[in-house]
């Protein structure tokens, strides 16, 4: 069985998302900085935005940040 292009979407999204948390752990990137180079540059739609803040809030609250 072939995976949906949403489900590879997702793999590749998840992906990203764990390097960039190390790069945050270990104090390489900031992620204002992530954002707001992908927000200057029109790399991020509304919609990936969206996506990647809920992501984002998911994962503090796992780890009890907020």
């Amino acid at each position: 069985m072939t995976d949906k292009p949403e489900d590879e979407e997702s793999k590749v999204l998840k992906g990203m998302f764990e390097e960039i948390m190390k790069m945050i752990q270990q104090k390489q990137i900031r992620i204002e900085t992530i954002i707001q180079k992908a927000t200057e540059q029109n790399i991020i739609s509304q919609d990936s935005f969206n996506r990647i803040h809920l992501a984002l809030d998911e994962y503090g609250k796992k780890k009890q940040w907020t």
